[in-house]
Order: C-alpha cells, then sequence, then structure tokens
C-alpha cells in the first residue's frame, strides 16, 4: 500500500516537472515571470504596429539568464498566431537591455516556420 502511494506521488512529480519550462542558470522564478511579461508586452506592441501579425505565448519551453551585458535572457517559446491558435511556430527570442535604465527593451524573435527575424523595441 505505501508503495503504491509512494510511487503515485512520484508519478505525479516526474509529471509536473516535465510540464514545467527548463530554467537556466540563474533564472528564478521572478526571472521567468519577468522575462514573459516583458515578451508578452512586446507582442502587444507588435500587434499594435503591424496589423495582421498578432502572436501569443503558447509554451515556454526554456529560459536562460546569460552572464553578458545588456543581454537579460533568451528564451525558447512557442507562439501562436491569435488568428488562427492552430499555427504555433517556435521561436529563439533574446531580450536585451537597450538602455542604461534598463527599463526599454530590444526583443530579438527567430521563428522556424517563416525564419524571418522580427526586432521590436519595447518600452514598457
Amino acid at each position: 500500500m505505501l508503495s503504491t502511494k509512494l510511487f503515485l506521488l512520484l508519478s505525479c512529480l516526474v509529471s509536473v516537472a516535465l510540464t514545467q519550462p527548463k530554467k537556466g542558470c540563474g533564472v528564478s522564478n521572478s526571472d521567468l515571470t519577468k522575462a514573459t511579461n516583458i515578451l508578452n508586452g512586446a507582442l502587444c506592441k507588435h500587434a499594435k504596429d503591424n496589423e495582421g501579425q498578432s502572436y501569443e505565448i503558447k509554451t515556454v519551453h526554456k529560459v536562460t539568464k546569460p552572464m553578458r551585458p545588456g543581454l537579460l535572457f533568451k528564451m525558447n517559446v512557442d507562439l501562436s498566431d491569435k488568428t488562427n491558435s492552430q499555427v504555433v511556430n517556435n521561436c529563439n527570442v533574446e531580450i536585451k537591455s537597450n538602455s542604461r535604465t534598463g527599463k526599454s527593451f530590444k526583443i530579438t524573435l527567430q521563428c522556424a516556420i517563416n525564419s524571418e527575424m522580427i526586432i521590436i523595441f519595447y518600452n514598457p
């Protein structure tokens, strides 16, 4: 009975761990939240600036915090098209600090489907 409960508990823990985004070296939960908030804000700005191109984050696969000046986060995410949620595009994202105050950002998206690079300047 105890071994069955232990097995179920471990199975649940493994399934939860596999569905969580992978965090890289030095990435806390607050860093993960900050990175996704910056990317969401930038995607909203991009949608307003470019009518017809509207994306939302579907899945965050990985977030890392490289130790390079100005580079805040590197991410791997799945973005879905808001007009057709069936279209999912895997993208590598870089979020760089665009000023000395750290309040404006340069977000670069390199996506698999269209392979074009999207650059968004975002000042929340």
